[in-house]
């Protein structure tokens, strides 16, 4: 039986969705095509009808959760916005947030395609926030890099006073950066 071409997107979407879930949480590496599938309520198979092997995931991943940050922060008010970023919320439930302080590790060993595609998506995701910012891309990217490396910092941390003070310092500083914008 031949399933209709929605049914296929949405299949893909459920497998991406899902995947990036147990990703985020778990690591890619650590999360077998089996975990995933059974994530996404599909088979192993199904992952593999597809995509290209668990790389053409990652890579779909990748696209798919910059696309969603480039969206959520296109219009966002840019401190609101560090202060989402920056909360306990988002360090202890990685599987609800960013992609970026969960897996950028793993994508810097994946293959050149799948890094190729990431560097698309994070050209893209820093040109709409320089926009959104109204500022150039080099302010985008140090706001990215500092929170980011906080959050990955504070999910290293065992105390939530720990993961605080960080949190708490890199909130101070990228509030500083954009009131230097001006």
């Amino acid at each position: 039986m031949r399933y209709p071409a929605a049914h296929k997107d949405r299949t893909r979407s459920k497998i991406v969705g899902a995947s990036a879930r147990v990703a985020k949480r778990a690591g890619f590496s650590a999360s077998g095509v089996d975990a995933l599938a059974t994530a996404a309520g599909v088979t192993s198979g199904a992952v593999y009808k597809h995509f290209d092997g668990k790389d053409g995931l990652l890579r779909a991943m990748i696209e798919s959760e910059l696309a969603a940050t480039e969206r959520r922060f296109a219009n966002a008010d840019p401190h609101r916005a560090i202060d989402a970023y920056l909360s306990l919320a988002h360090v202890e439930h990685p599987e609800a947030g960013c992609l970026l302080p969960a897996l950028a590790a793993e994508v810097a060993r994946a293959s050149p395609a799948t890094r190729a595609a990431y560097e698309h998506a994070m050209d893209q995701l820093m040109t709409t926030l320089a926009t959104a910012l109204g500022a150039d891309r080099a302010l985008a990217h140090a706001l990215v890099s500092m929170c980011v490396g906080a959050v990955m910092v504070a999910r290293g941390l065992a105390s939530g006073e720990a993961r605080e003070e960080i949190l708490g310092a890199a909130r101070t500083s990228a509030h500083a950066l954009l009131a230097a914008r001006r």
